[in-house]
């Protein structure tokens, strides 16, 4: 995607430390395309494990719970500062609902 990209740590839960990346191209004022995810490093695999993103993936923006898979998309209203805002605001209920996944697979 290329442009402009930024990560820092979210906090703990489970465990786990929880992360916040964003990229946006062509730059963060007023991006074309964005990309705000939370995820984890999973130590076992080495592997970044995305957990939720906001993105503008399919021509509109749109929240994607990784741990829903098969379940539609929530579209947002939102540019890429208010997606970074409503990631914060919400790692931790994004975090909670992949730990409740995992347990009852």
């Amino acid at each position: 995607m290329g442009g402009s990209t930024f990560e820092y740590r979210l906090g703990r839960y489970a465990d786990r430390e929880y992360f916040l990346s964003a990229r946006a191209r062509p730059g963060f004022e007023d991006p074309e395309e964005f990309a705000v995810v939370v995820h984890y490093n999973d130590p076992t695999t080495d592997e970044s494990v995305q957990v939720a993103r906001v993105d503008t993936a399919h021509g509109h923006v749109h929240i994607d719970r990784l741990y829903r898979r098969g379940r539609p998309k929530d579209e947002l209203d939102l540019n890429f500062w208010d997606a970074v805002e409503f990631v914060e605001e919400r790692w931790r209920t994004f975090a909670e609902g992949h730990e409740r996944t995992r347990r009852d697979e």
